[in-house]
Protein backbone atom coordinates (compact mmCIF):
# COMPACT_ATOMS: atom_id res chain seq x y z
CA UNK A 1 0.00 0.00 0.00
CA UNK A 2 0.91 3.07 -1.04
CA UNK A 3 2.30 5.46 1.85
CA UNK A 4 0.28 8.38 2.71
CA UNK A 5 1.52 12.09 1.67
CA UNK A 6 3.03 14.25 4.60
CA UNK A 7 2.83 17.75 3.72
CA UNK A 8 4.44 20.53 5.22
CA UNK A 9 3.83 24.90 4.60
CA UNK A 10 6.61 26.97 4.84
CA UNK A 11 5.86 29.66 2.73
CA UNK A 12 4.53 31.65 5.71
CA UNK A 13 4.28 30.19 9.41
CA UNK A 14 5.18 26.84 9.25
CA UNK A 15 2.77 23.85 9.81
CA UNK A 16 2.70 20.12 8.72
CA UNK A 17 -0.62 17.94 7.36
CA UNK A 18 -0.74 14.03 8.14
CA UNK A 19 -4.20 12.30 7.52
CA UNK A 20 -6.10 15.12 7.82
CA UNK A 21 -4.62 16.51 11.36
CA UNK A 22 -2.48 19.76 11.24
CA UNK A 23 0.38 20.19 13.45
CA UNK A 24 2.08 23.52 14.02
CA UNK A 25 3.72 22.89 17.15
CA UNK A 26 2.14 25.57 19.35
CA UNK A 27 1.69 22.19 21.82
CA UNK A 28 5.17 20.93 21.65
CA UNK A 29 6.75 21.31 24.70
CA UNK A 30 10.33 22.10 22.82
CA UNK A 31 10.25 24.99 20.64
CA UNK A 32 13.71 23.94 19.42
CA UNK A 33 12.76 20.39 18.81
CA UNK A 34 9.83 22.27 15.93
CA UNK A 35 12.85 24.11 14.65
CA UNK A 36 15.11 21.23 14.68
CA UNK A 37 12.33 19.50 12.31
CA UNK A 38 12.38 22.47 9.87
CA UNK A 39 16.08 22.16 9.14
CA UNK A 40 15.88 18.62 8.78
CA UNK A 41 12.94 19.50 5.82
CA UNK A 42 15.41 22.07 4.55
CA UNK A 43 18.30 19.74 4.10
CA UNK A 44 16.14 16.71 3.29
CA UNK A 45 18.20 15.65 0.74
CA UNK A 46 21.01 14.81 2.25
CA UNK A 47 22.49 13.74 5.88
CA UNK A 48 23.19 16.03 8.47
CA UNK A 49 26.17 15.36 10.91
CA UNK A 50 25.64 15.81 15.04
CA UNK A 51 28.24 18.33 14.65
CA UNK A 52 26.35 20.63 12.36
CA UNK A 53 23.43 20.64 14.07
CA UNK A 54 25.33 21.73 17.81
CA UNK A 55 26.73 24.50 15.37
CA UNK A 56 23.50 25.51 14.30
CA UNK A 57 21.16 25.18 17.45
CA UNK A 58 23.67 25.51 20.28
CA UNK A 59 26.91 27.20 18.98
CA UNK A 60 27.88 28.64 22.37
CA UNK A 61 28.36 25.06 23.61
CA UNK A 62 31.31 22.85 23.07
CA UNK A 63 31.32 19.60 21.13
CA UNK A 64 29.96 17.43 23.75
CA UNK A 65 27.90 19.15 25.32
CA UNK A 66 25.89 20.46 22.77
CA UNK A 67 26.02 16.68 21.57
CA UNK A 68 23.72 15.56 24.60
CA UNK A 69 21.10 19.21 24.05
CA UNK A 70 20.75 17.37 20.77
CA UNK A 71 19.51 13.88 21.83
CA UNK A 72 17.32 15.46 24.24
CA UNK A 73 15.61 17.61 21.52
CA UNK A 74 15.53 14.43 19.11
CA UNK A 75 14.19 12.89 21.85
CA UNK A 76 11.07 15.58 22.52
CA UNK A 77 10.49 16.02 18.84
CA UNK A 78 10.05 12.23 18.18
CA UNK A 79 7.68 12.64 21.27
CA UNK A 80 5.76 15.12 20.40
CA UNK A 81 5.73 13.58 16.30
CA UNK A 82 4.08 10.89 18.28
CA UNK A 83 1.66 12.71 19.97
CA UNK A 84 0.71 14.37 17.29
CA UNK A 85 -0.05 10.97 15.38
CA UNK A 86 2.95 11.71 12.89
CA UNK A 87 5.24 8.55 12.47
CA UNK A 88 8.41 9.09 14.77
CA UNK A 89 10.82 8.01 12.29
CA UNK A 90 10.23 10.29 9.73
CA UNK A 91 13.54 11.61 11.56
CA UNK A 92 16.08 8.95 11.44
CA UNK A 93 19.69 8.43 12.81
CA UNK A 94 22.14 7.59 10.13
CA UNK A 95 25.83 7.22 11.22
CA UNK A 96 26.71 10.07 13.58
CA UNK A 97 23.77 12.39 12.20
CA UNK A 98 20.29 12.77 11.31
CA UNK A 99 17.77 13.11 7.97
CA UNK A 100 14.26 12.45 7.18
CA UNK A 101 13.98 9.30 6.62
CA UNK A 102 13.09 8.77 2.64
CA UNK A 103 10.67 5.56 2.79
CA UNK A 104 7.73 8.44 3.24
CA UNK A 105 6.16 10.52 0.64
CA UNK A 106 7.33 14.31 1.47
CA UNK A 107 6.04 17.35 0.02
CA UNK A 108 7.06 20.97 0.77
CA UNK A 109 5.11 24.04 -0.44
CA UNK A 110 8.34 26.04 -0.70
CA UNK A 111 10.25 23.04 -3.26
CA UNK A 112 6.65 22.82 -5.45
CA UNK A 113 6.48 26.63 -5.68
CA UNK A 114 9.64 26.91 -6.61
CA UNK A 115 9.95 24.24 -9.13
CA UNK A 116 6.60 25.78 -10.82
CA UNK A 117 7.95 29.25 -10.84
CA UNK A 118 11.26 28.15 -12.63
CA UNK A 119 8.99 26.03 -15.19
CA UNK A 120 6.99 29.44 -15.60
CA UNK A 121 10.69 31.26 -16.05
CA UNK A 122 11.99 28.80 -18.96
CA UNK A 123 9.48 30.22 -20.98
CA UNK A 124 5.98 27.27 -20.12
CA UNK A 125 2.92 29.02 -20.49
CA UNK A 126 0.49 28.43 -17.14
CA UNK A 127 -2.92 29.89 -17.18
CA UNK A 128 -3.99 32.66 -15.15
CA UNK A 129 -6.00 30.26 -12.94
CA UNK A 130 -2.82 28.53 -12.21
CA UNK A 131 -0.50 31.48 -12.06
CA UNK A 132 -3.21 32.38 -9.02
CA UNK A 133 -2.91 29.10 -7.49
CA UNK A 134 0.55 29.79 -7.23
CA UNK A 135 0.44 33.05 -5.97
CA UNK A 136 -2.13 31.94 -3.09
CA UNK A 137 0.21 29.33 -2.26
CA UNK A 138 2.91 31.98 -0.70
CA UNK A 139 1.21 33.05 2.78
CA UNK A 140 4.42 35.05 3.58
CA UNK A 141 7.96 35.04 4.09
CA UNK A 142 9.39 31.52 3.83
CA UNK A 143 9.32 30.41 7.69
CA UNK A 144 8.46 33.95 8.71
CA UNK A 145 8.52 32.46 12.80
CA UNK A 146 12.10 31.47 12.19
CA UNK A 147 12.99 35.21 10.18
CA UNK A 148 16.10 35.80 12.23
CA UNK A 149 17.84 32.66 11.57
CA UNK A 150 20.83 32.84 9.56
CA UNK A 151 20.01 29.34 7.96
CA UNK A 152 16.60 30.47 6.61
CA UNK A 153 18.00 33.74 4.31
CA UNK A 154 19.35 32.68 1.61
CA UNK A 155 16.20 30.53 0.83
CA UNK A 156 13.81 32.85 2.01
CA UNK A 157 15.50 36.45 -0.13
CA UNK A 158 15.24 33.27 -3.37
CA UNK A 159 11.54 32.27 -2.39
CA UNK A 160 10.93 36.27 -2.47
CA UNK A 161 12.82 36.64 -5.74
CA UNK A 162 10.23 34.10 -7.21
CA UNK A 163 7.53 35.41 -5.09
CA UNK A 164 7.99 38.97 -7.11
CA UNK A 165 8.64 37.17 -10.90
CA UNK A 166 5.51 35.48 -10.07
CA UNK A 167 3.27 38.54 -9.99
CA UNK A 168 5.16 40.15 -12.89
CA UNK A 169 3.36 37.52 -15.04
CA UNK A 170 1.11 37.39 -13.69
CA UNK A 171 -0.20 40.87 -13.82
CA UNK A 172 1.35 41.00 -17.78
CA UNK A 173 -1.43 38.36 -18.45
CA UNK A 174 -4.19 39.97 -16.38
CA UNK A 175 -3.04 43.08 -18.26
CA UNK A 176 -3.26 41.56 -21.96
CA UNK A 177 -6.75 40.30 -21.02
CA UNK A 178 -7.74 43.77 -20.09
CA UNK A 179 -8.30 42.65 -16.03
CA UNK A 180 -7.21 46.11 -15.43
CA UNK A 181 -8.58 45.66 -11.93
CA UNK A 182 -7.08 42.37 -11.28
CA UNK A 183 -4.00 43.78 -12.58
CA UNK A 184 -3.99 47.39 -10.48
CA UNK A 185 -4.75 44.86 -6.91
CA UNK A 186 -2.18 42.51 -7.19
CA UNK A 187 0.34 44.80 -8.23
CA UNK A 188 -0.39 46.76 -5.32
CA UNK A 189 0.36 43.89 -3.02
CA UNK A 190 3.89 43.41 -4.92
CA UNK A 191 4.44 47.12 -4.02
CA UNK A 192 3.93 46.46 -0.46
CA UNK A 193 6.28 43.56 -0.92
CA UNK A 194 8.86 45.53 -2.49
CA UNK A 195 8.33 49.41 -3.24
CA UNK A 196 11.45 49.24 -5.17
CA UNK A 197 10.69 47.16 -8.48
CA UNK A 198 10.09 50.07 -10.65
CA UNK A 199 8.75 47.73 -13.56
CA UNK A 200 5.69 46.97 -10.99
CA UNK A 201 5.28 50.64 -11.03
CA UNK A 202 5.11 50.76 -14.41
CA UNK A 203 2.06 48.76 -15.50
CA UNK A 204 0.38 49.53 -11.88
CA UNK A 205 0.28 53.08 -13.47
CA UNK A 206 -0.69 52.30 -16.73
CA UNK A 207 -3.25 49.61 -15.49
CA UNK A 208 -4.95 52.52 -13.48
CA UNK A 209 -4.81 55.45 -16.14
CA UNK A 210 -6.85 52.25 -17.94
CA UNK A 211 -9.67 52.21 -15.45
CA UNK A 212 -9.54 56.14 -15.79
CA UNK A 213 -8.15 56.52 -12.18
CA UNK A 214 -5.48 59.13 -13.35
CA UNK A 215 -4.95 61.14 -10.15
CA UNK A 216 -4.01 57.69 -8.46
CA UNK A 217 -1.18 57.15 -11.56
CA UNK A 218 0.16 59.94 -10.90
CA UNK A 219 0.62 59.69 -7.09
CA UNK A 220 1.96 56.28 -7.35
CA UNK A 221 4.56 57.88 -9.91
CA UNK A 222 5.56 60.40 -7.20
CA UNK A 223 5.66 57.48 -4.44
CA UNK A 224 7.96 55.64 -6.39
CA UNK A 225 9.81 58.69 -7.59
CA UNK A 226 9.83 59.65 -3.16
CA UNK A 227 11.05 55.84 -2.65
CA UNK A 228 13.72 55.83 -5.06
CA UNK A 229 15.56 59.24 -4.51
CA UNK A 230 15.07 58.85 -0.25
CA UNK A 231 16.04 55.09 -0.10
CA UNK A 232 18.51 54.15 -3.41
CA UNK A 233 19.40 58.09 -4.36
CA UNK A 234 17.99 57.46 -7.83
CA UNK A 235 15.87 58.64 -10.55
CA UNK A 236 12.66 56.74 -12.35
CA UNK A 237 13.78 54.79 -15.63
CA UNK A 238 13.18 56.88 -18.52
CA UNK A 239 10.62 54.42 -19.54
CA UNK A 240 8.41 55.32 -16.21
CA UNK A 241 9.37 58.75 -16.53
CA UNK A 242 8.14 58.99 -20.45
CA UNK A 243 4.71 57.17 -18.93
CA UNK A 244 4.21 59.71 -16.31
CA UNK A 245 4.80 63.08 -18.47
CA UNK A 246 2.05 61.53 -21.27
CA UNK A 247 -0.20 61.06 -18.59
CA UNK A 248 0.19 64.35 -16.90
CA UNK A 249 -0.36 65.79 -20.23
CA UNK A 250 -3.62 64.19 -21.17
CA UNK A 251 -4.68 64.97 -17.45
CA UNK A 252 -3.92 68.59 -18.76
CA UNK A 253 -5.43 68.69 -21.99
CA UNK A 254 -8.54 66.74 -20.63
CA UNK A 255 -9.10 69.46 -18.43
CA UNK A 256 -9.09 71.60 -20.98
CA UNK A 257 -10.82 69.96 -23.22
CA UNK A 258 -14.08 69.68 -20.56
CA UNK A 259 -13.76 73.20 -20.29
CA UNK A 260 -14.20 73.92 -24.31
CA UNK A 261 -16.12 70.86 -25.53
CA UNK A 262 -19.81 71.39 -24.56
CA UNK A 263 -22.52 71.75 -26.56
CA UNK A 264 -25.21 74.01 -24.22
CA UNK A 265 -25.86 76.88 -26.13
CA UNK A 266 -26.08 78.80 -23.29
CA UNK A 267 -22.52 78.54 -22.80
CA UNK A 268 -20.46 80.89 -25.35
CA UNK A 269 -20.65 79.23 -28.45
CA UNK A 270 -17.28 79.06 -30.99
CA UNK A 271 -14.75 76.21 -31.47
CA UNK A 272 -12.08 76.36 -29.69
CA UNK A 273 -9.20 77.60 -31.47
CA UNK A 274 -5.28 76.22 -30.54
CA UNK A 275 -2.15 75.51 -31.75
CA UNK A 276 -1.32 72.34 -34.26
CA UNK A 277 0.31 70.28 -31.61
CA UNK A 278 -2.19 70.87 -28.77
CA UNK A 279 -4.67 69.93 -32.38
CA UNK A 280 -3.01 66.75 -32.29
CA UNK A 281 -3.03 65.32 -28.63
CA UNK A 282 -6.86 66.99 -28.55
CA UNK A 283 -7.26 64.46 -31.39
CA UNK A 284 -5.07 61.37 -29.67
CA UNK A 285 -7.43 62.04 -26.70
CA UNK A 286 -10.91 62.26 -28.61
CA UNK A 287 -9.77 59.30 -30.49
CA UNK A 288 -9.55 57.31 -27.08
CA UNK A 289 -12.80 58.93 -26.01
CA UNK A 290 -14.86 57.62 -29.19
CA UNK A 291 -12.84 53.87 -28.84
CA UNK A 292 -13.97 53.47 -25.34
CA UNK A 293 -17.27 54.70 -25.96
CA UNK A 294 -18.08 53.11 -29.30
CA UNK A 295 -18.89 56.84 -30.38
CA UNK A 296 -17.41 58.99 -33.26
CA UNK A 297 -16.46 62.27 -34.29
CA UNK A 298 -15.65 63.89 -37.92
CA UNK A 299 -11.89 64.53 -39.06
CA UNK A 300 -12.47 67.68 -41.67
CA UNK A 301 -9.53 68.93 -43.42
CA UNK A 302 -9.76 71.99 -45.60
CA UNK A 303 -6.66 72.43 -48.19
CA UNK A 304 -5.68 75.87 -49.10
CA UNK A 305 -2.73 75.15 -51.01
CA UNK A 306 -3.70 76.31 -54.25
CA UNK A 307 -5.66 79.23 -53.18
CA UNK A 308 -3.64 82.35 -54.27
CA UNK A 309 -5.18 84.58 -51.87
CA UNK A 310 -2.67 84.58 -48.73
CA UNK A 311 -5.72 85.85 -46.55
CA UNK A 312 -8.03 84.20 -46.83
CA UNK A 313 -7.21 80.64 -44.72
CA UNK A 314 -7.13 83.21 -41.88
CA UNK A 315 -10.41 84.57 -42.87
CA UNK A 316 -11.69 80.94 -43.08
CA UNK A 317 -10.34 80.01 -39.89
CA UNK A 318 -12.34 82.68 -38.10
CA UNK A 319 -15.43 82.10 -39.93
CA UNK A 320 -15.87 78.85 -39.20
CA UNK A 321 -14.47 79.32 -35.45
CA UNK A 322 -17.69 81.26 -35.21
CA UNK A 323 -20.06 79.02 -37.03
CA UNK A 324 -19.24 76.03 -34.92
CA UNK A 325 -19.84 74.67 -31.84
CA UNK A 326 -18.09 75.38 -28.27
CA UNK A 327 -17.56 71.71 -28.36
CA UNK A 328 -15.23 71.91 -31.80
CA UNK A 329 -11.76 72.01 -31.91
CA UNK A 330 -9.82 74.13 -35.11
CA UNK A 331 -6.23 74.77 -35.98
CA UNK A 332 -4.04 76.17 -39.25
CA UNK A 333 -1.08 74.08 -40.21
CA UNK A 334 0.37 74.35 -43.74
CA UNK A 335 -2.21 76.23 -45.93
CA UNK A 336 -4.70 73.45 -43.88
CA UNK A 337 -7.25 74.24 -41.75
CA UNK A 338 -7.90 71.04 -39.30
CA UNK A 339 -11.71 70.68 -38.05
CA UNK A 340 -12.54 68.59 -35.24
CA UNK A 341 -16.10 67.94 -34.76
CA UNK A 342 -16.65 66.67 -31.47
CA UNK A 343 -19.50 63.56 -31.27
CA UNK A 344 -20.44 64.32 -34.97
CA UNK A 345 -20.83 61.53 -37.65
CA UNK A 346 -21.72 61.41 -41.69
CA UNK A 347 -24.87 61.51 -41.16
CA UNK A 348 -25.33 65.01 -39.10
CA UNK A 349 -22.03 66.73 -41.00
CA UNK A 350 -24.56 68.08 -43.57
CA UNK A 351 -24.85 71.28 -42.05
CA UNK A 352 -20.69 71.83 -42.07
CA UNK A 353 -20.89 71.51 -45.98
CA UNK A 354 -23.70 73.89 -46.49
CA UNK A 355 -21.54 76.18 -44.25
CA UNK A 356 -18.44 75.65 -46.76
CA UNK A 357 -20.52 76.45 -49.21
CA UNK A 358 -21.57 79.74 -47.77
CA UNK A 359 -18.35 80.64 -47.11
CA UNK A 360 -17.21 80.08 -50.64
CA UNK A 361 -19.97 82.28 -52.36
CA UNK A 362 -19.41 85.11 -49.49
CA UNK A 363 -15.78 85.54 -50.03
CA UNK A 364 -16.63 84.73 -53.77
CA UNK A 365 -13.86 82.13 -54.52
CA UNK A 366 -12.91 81.36 -58.26
CA UNK A 367 -11.51 78.49 -56.68
CA UNK A 368 -12.72 76.32 -53.76
CA UNK A 369 -10.22 74.81 -51.83
CA UNK A 370 -10.29 71.10 -51.30
CA UNK A 371 -11.90 69.36 -48.48
CA UNK A 372 -11.83 66.07 -47.41
CA UNK A 373 -14.10 64.31 -44.35
CA UNK A 374 -13.82 61.41 -42.25
CA UNK A 375 -15.76 59.53 -39.64
CA UNK A 376 -13.60 58.66 -36.71
CA UNK A 377 -15.03 56.00 -35.19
Amino acid sequence: MEAEIIRFYGLGPFYLKFQDKIVDGKKWISKRAFYLLMFLLLEKNRKISAEELVDVFWPESDLDDGKNKLYNTIYLLRRSLIRDGVPKDIVQSVSGGYSINDKYQIWTDWDYFEEEVNKILKGEDFSIEKLRTLYQLYRGDFYSNLKYEDWTEIHRENLRVNYLNLIEILTKKLYQNQNYRDTVNYLHKGIEFDPYRENFYLLYIKALVKLGRIAEAINSYKKCERILKEELDLLPGQELNNVYHRIKLSRELSMKIEDHLVSDINVKTGAMCCDFNIFEKIYELELRHVKRLKSSFILLNLDFEEIENEFIIEKAADYFGEQLRAGDVISICNNKIFILLHGMNFGSSGIILERFNNFCKKFALDQKPSIDIKEIK
